[in-house]
């Protein structure tokens, strides 16, 4: 080996070159062992640098409004899907009935010209064209004052409907003269001088009672039914009366009879004759060019210029709250003086006078001698003879803790409607005056009338006729609360009974008090489903508490 390497060197020398010769490694001996392959480890990751998931969309928010017109639309297409006919009223009234047969009970009633809804006609007993039903739960018969079908229904001459979101229903006038005659269609210049005759007449003769005069010809119409003033009765009676359906049928108004007392001989065409004083609703105006005519509600006409325009009374009264709370004061004497105390003598000096019904929070009394006072909440004082004041009664035990019902205070002159125990409304009203007590007690609503006709032709000098009385609801045999748009006299007794308010809070009462008045209807009768709110009515006897 040492030989071969000289050889080796010795030429490389020879060559010219120059070598370097590393020595030969030792290799190391190599041990072996069993490889084991791990797992990789896991890398820690920042968290922020790890890709987040998707988070879940939030859910839209609910528009409030979109959700309100949704679910109107769903209940106007289940309405009409329940109600798909259109339906008339053409007799002045027509009864609604809770089952369909025609010795159901009457539920309610419709006045000529309501137009409402109805159902497809449904099995039923005498009735020959088909019973259907009408929003409100009550059945009608088509036909008996009714007209139905698949599209609106009219007739000629069809009145307005009356006002509900008004403190009136309709508009009203009275008779400014004696012997104003109500026709039952426009009169010729003739016949107005033939009824002065007749009413002359009937002037000098002394009273007698005869068969009914000046009931119109029933006229049919193209579909072969009445359609005229059938069944004109004000509001027929409340089930279990014991009143018999076909007498009932025969009745007429009231006016039409009263229209034959003490007559001579009235022609055909005059409907009634009117004192001065008598009041009637009105429903429009007509002219033949040089008279003029109003035409009332229930169809009649009367010389314009012998009506003069009702302003009906402004009064309303008090919602009760926070603000308001009771005992709450009306201040019914016309001139009562506003006084205010001195501070350092706490004499009284005059500050002018209260407007008649202002009303106020009784924030305190007084005691000055005989007389006793009121301070207002502004530091006022007032006479306390000159205030009718509306407080807090205890609800009687036989009224549910959550029913509504409705007190008045004959001593005080005051209403205050209740829900449970809580007092919502207080007002001023006018009950019967002396003779014409208005009873006490605990009543229920019996029935409800958007108008009714209230009379009384036998009472001599007193004899009066106010057609459509608003928002009327008895409780008591004849006895109700209803508007009383023909005076102001709120907090003194006037009525012959009934309990008067003025018309914008008689409306608020109808529509606090059931039974609820289902739409299109104008009257409605208390029934175990439809119960009446209940009616409290006291003769004073509570002192006032502060």
């Amino acid at each position: 080996m040492r030989r071969a390497l000289f050889v080796f060197c010795c030429l490389a020398i020879a060559c010219g070159q120059s070598i370097t010769v590393e020595p030969p490694a030792i290799e190391s001996p190599v041990a072996t062992e069993e490889v084991v392959e791990h797992a990789p480890r896991a890398e820690r990751v920042d968290a922020d640098a790890r890709p987040r998931e998707r988070a879940p969309e939030p859910p839209p928010v609910a528009d409030p409004v979109e959700e309100a017109r949704a679910v109107a639309e769903a209940a106007r297409e289940a309405f009409e899907a329940r109600y798909p006919l259109h339906g008339v009223t053409f007799h002045f009234l027509a009864r609604v009935r809770a089952e369909p047969r025609t010795d159901a009970g009457v539920v309610g009633y419709l006045r000529r010209g309501a137009r409402f809804r109805a159902s497809e006609r449904v099995p039923g007993v005498g009735c020959a064209r088909g019973w259907h039903e009408v929003p409100g739960s009550g059945f009608v018969c088509r036909g008996e004052g009714f007209l139905v079908g698949s599209e609106p229904q009219t007739f000629e001459p069809s009145p307005e409907p009356p006002s509900l979101e008004d403190a009136l229903p309709y508009p009203y006038a009275y008779a400014g003269r004696e012997d104003v005659a109500q026709y039952w269609r426009l009169p010729t210049i003739d016949e107005e001088r033939r009824a002065r005759e007749a009413f002359a007449a009937l002037s000098a003769s002394p009273p007698a009672v005869t068969s009914d005069a000046g009931v119109p010809e029933v006229v049919v119409d193209a579909d072969g039914v009445a359609a005229d003033v059938a069944d004109e009765v004000e509001a027929p009676p409340a089930p279990g009366t014991g009143a018999n359906e076909a007498q009932e049928a025969t009745v007429v108004d009231p006016a039409l009879v009263a229209a034959a007392r003490g007559v001579v001989e009235l022609p055909s065409y005059v409907r009634l004759r009117m004192r001065r004083g008598f009041y009637v609703s009105l429903d429009g105006e007509e002219s033949d060019g040089a008279r003029t005519f109003l035409r009332t509600v229930r169809g009649a006409y009367l010389p314009a210029d012998a009506l003069v325009p009702n302003e009906p009374p402004a009064h309303r009264g008090v919602v009760l709250g926070e603000s308001w709370p009771l005992p709450i004061g009306f201040v019914f004497r016309g001139g009562a003086r506003r006084l205010r105390r001195e501070a350092a003598t706490e004499r009284f000096r005059e500050d002018g006078a209260f407007e008649r019904l202002t009303p106020f929070v009784v924030a305190g009394t007084l005691q000055r001698g005989n007389h006793g006072y009121l301070v207002t909440g502004d530091g006022a004082v007032v006479r306390r003879s000159a205030v009718r004041v509306a407080q807090r009664h205890p609800r009687p035990n036989e009224i549910p803790a959550d029913a509504r019902w409705i007190h008045i205070d004959l001593a005080e002159q005051t209403l205050v409607a209740y829900e449970g125990d809580r007092p919502l409304f207080a007002t001023v009203t006018s009950t019967g005056r002396a003779g014409f007590e208005t009873p006490t007690g605990v009543f229920r609503i019996q029935s409800k009338h958007v108008s009714t006709t209230m009379d009384d032709l036998d009472a001599g000098d007193e004899a009066y006729l106010i057609e459509d009385v608003p928002w009327t609801m008895y409780f008591e045999g004849n006895y109700a609360i209803h508007a009383a748009f023909w005076h102001s006299s709120f907090g003194h007794v006037r009525s012959h009974g009934c309990i008067n308010l003025a018309p914008a809070d008689a409306r608020w009462v109808f529509g606090f008090a059931g039974p609820e008045l289902p739409a299109s209807w104008h009257g409605v009768f208390a029934s175990r489903t439809r119960p009446g709110a209940w009616v409290v009515i006291t003769d004073g006897g509570a002192d006032l508490a502060l």
